[in-house]
């Protein structure tokens, strides 16, 4: 099953589980827009450098704001 399902999904954590999701997210174009937050400042770079997600925040409620599902 594929095809947009949300418009904002909402990644608290882009470790492993976190990653992986949004590939597959973005992978089956599940969503319109993907947000990702992590507390490491490292992380957030990665995230950023590699395209995780379209948007990467730094605190968890500007990453869940106007979010339909949060993860």
């Amino acid at each position: 099953m594929s095809g947009v399902l949300y418009e904002r999904v909402a990644l608290i954590g882009l470790g492993l589980i976190g990653s992986s999701l949004a590939h597959v997210i973005r992978r089956e174009k599940l969503a319109n827009h993907i947000a990702g937050h992590a507390k490491s400042a490292k992380t957030r770079a990665i995230a950023r450098r590699i395209g995780l997600a379209d948007s990467i925040h730094e605190t968890a409620a500007a990453c869940v704001k106007d979010a339909d599902l949060v993860i």
